[in-house]
């Protein structure tokens, strides 16, 4: 049994010697060669404001659909009740190219600070040829979007909300790719 015990311990250091020393250990092996590619391009995803004068030229309306209907909203003057929605309607040219292209359109969440704050949501709709779209593709490619950004005036407000003021900070029209 010793003599056994001696020949376990010398083939385990042998093997030891081969793998880790001065040895080598030999398995087989083989390789392809798989073809590379070359001009790997990527795609674009933009949205340009082709809004007359510029979005930030486009007044706040509020309330469009009540009467009078649309009038302009004028900060220094014009008071909100609950249940108002301001609204700011701009164009967007799309560049979107790309095999699978597909991409979210939205409104950024700004920062909204004041009292008012709190009763104050911002939100987007979007249209495309009079549409409503959620999501563009590589088809889009120089369509134009029109956002309608709305700022409501929570209409469940109480009494507490009255007298307070809010400042609504820069919000962002953007484009989200997804790839699934």
């Amino acid at each position: 049994m010793r003599h056994s015990v001696k020949g376990v311990l010398a083939a385990a250091g042998a093997v030891g010697v081969l793998v880790g020393g001065t040895g080598t250990l030999a398995f087989w092996t083989d390789t392809v060669t798989v073809p590379g590619v070359t001009g790997i391009t990527s795609g674009t995803m933009k949205l340009t404001d082709t809004t007359v004068g510029g979005c930030g030229s486009v007044g706040w309306v509020i309330d469009a659909s009540e009467s009078p209907a649309g009038g302009a909203f004028v900060p220094a003057s014009s008071l909100l009740v609950p249940g108002d929605v301001l609204s700011k309607t701009c164009t967007f040219s799309v560049a979107a190219t790309g095999t699978h292209l597909r991409a979210t359109i939205g409104v950024s969440a700004p920062s909204i600070s004041g009292t008012l704050a709190s009763a104050l949501t911002v939100a987007g709709t979007f249209t495309k040829a009079g549409s409503p779209v959620t999501t563009l593709t590589s088809a889009d490619d120089g369509a134009t979007v029109t956002a309608t950004i709305t700022v409501t005036f929570d209409p469940a407000s109480g009494n507490a909300t009255q007298s307070k003021v809010a400042d609504v900070g820069d919000y962002g029209v953007t484009l989200s790719q997804i790839h699934a």
